[in-house]
């Protein structure tokens, strides 16, 4: 069955993987694209709406019935501060939970982050817990959440101790096999983008929360 999809955080590691692994499926009819820079992909099934996450885009350019795909996300020192930080991971994400509820998406999907709880005393894992909360409760029929490891892969930006990561991550593959370390596993994003597109292919109403152990154990 064709597919719309829309997606925020369209140009960031696991976003445009996303995208990447959409365009090769026929299945996919339209994608639009929320954010101040487009995906780099050409394709005429992909559409970019700049904006800003705040006030509500014109519902006309949206599709409805569609499959809403988030993966915002920052760092704290990427953003700046506490303050900013949270303005893109909880904020924005928010911002777009809400558009997805107003135009009636068949299905919300947002990433946050192994850890995530709204009474952790890290100051990332609680506004990834705040946020699941919210979402969660913001009235639309299915809701999944992933919380991945560290996500590895070609990011544009460089971040410090990612490239460690992946070449531990191929090494100790094993080791992480074993019972509890699977949560804790480096999480390529090309798998991680896989595992999110059979997610949103399914009809299963409600609120899911896939962990890191679910995500690398599906292959």
């Amino acid at each position: 069955m064709a597919t719309d999809y829309l997606i925020a955080g369209g140009t960031g590691l696991v976003g445009s993987e996303i995208i990447r692994q959409l365009l090769a499926n026929e299945s996919t009819r339209k994608i639009i694209t929320l954010g101040r820079r487009a995906a780099d992909f050409s394709d005429k099934r992909l559409t970019h709406l700049t904006y800003d996450f705040s006030g509500r885009p014109q519902k006309s350019a949206l599709p409805s019935n569609c499959v809403a795909i988030c993966t915002l996300g920052t760092t704290i020192k990427q953003a700046g501060s506490q303050e900013a930080f949270r303005k893109v991971d909880f904020d924005y994400v928010l911002n777009f939970a809400e558009i997805a509820r107003d135009i009636k998406a068949s299905s919300l999907h947002v990433v946050t982050a192994h850890g995530a709880a709204k009474s952790s005393l890290i100051f990332y894992n609680r506004v990834k817990g705040e946020i699941e909360e919210a979402i969660q409760r913001i009235g639309l029929v299915e809701v999944h959440i992933y919380r991945p490891s560290l996500l590895i892969g070609n990011r544009k930006e460089h971040r410090a101790g990612e490239g460690f990561a992946a070449a531990a991550a191929k090494a100790l593959s094993p080791v992480f096999k074993l019972p509890g370390l699977s949560s804790v596993q480096p999480t390529p994003a090309d798998h991680f983008a896989a595992f999110i597109i059979r997610q949103a292919s399914s009809v299963s109403p409600g609120n899911h929360v896939h962990s890191n152990a679910e995500i690398m154990s599906d292959r």
